[in-house]
């Protein structure tokens, strides 16, 4: 081989080099993100699921309502660590799964705040301390904000009711820092 063919090669093969960089730029581009995995303890879907999924997973008995998120939320009655409460799957008006949540309600505010201590405490051994802890003796929770969707575990204790809720959120209605306290 000659010095020309040589240099014809090198130069065709850099120019195929450059167009399959360039074309691989473009798809990955257009192409969204994947979304982060759903590690919640009291379901198995994604936050890829629809409606359907969650019938086809909890069952064809279920209450609606309207979701905070523009869509319907479905419920379930639901037993999570060993207490009967309701799971919500809330969906906005695409369908999309933005929040998973298991509530539960009590007569005993001491039984709150047992229940609130277990799963606080196994979700800050996954993820480490809170973000935000608000101590009340009324109403008292904990948010970890995580790139994979905030978790927030919360309670409400009043005279005429006494509940728990933990909530996994989509990333995109997640907040991307702690928020003050407005008091």
């Amino acid at each position: 081989m000659n010095k020309k063919h040589v240099i014809s090669i090198l130069i065709c093969g850099l120019i195929l080099c450059f167009l399959s960089a360039c074309g691989a730029g473009e798809a990955t581009a257009t192409q969204e993100p994947p979304l982060p995995t759903l590690n919640c303890p009291f379901t198995e879907l994604s936050w890829n699921a629809s409606p359907q999924d969650a019938v086809d997973t909890e069952g064809s008995h279920y209450a609606t309502y309207d979701s905070v998120y523009g869509g319907i939320c479905y419920t379930w009655p639901k037993e999570y660590n060993g207490h009967n409460g309701t799971v919500k799957y809330m969906f906005d008006d695409n369908e999309r799964l933005m929040c998973v949540a298991w509530a539960y309600g009590s007569q005993s505010a001491d039984e709150l705040y047992e229940l609130y201590n277990t799963i606080n405490t196994s979700v800050n051994d996954v993820y480490g301390e809170s973000g935000y802890n608000t101590d009340r003796p009324d109403n008292y929770g904990n948010v970890w904000y995580l790139q994979s969707g905030d978790i927030v575990l919360s309670t409400m204790i009043t005279s005429d009711n006494k509940a728990l809720q933990y909530a996994y959120l989509h990333p995109e209605v997640s907040n991307a820092q702690p928020v003050q306290n407005q008091e």
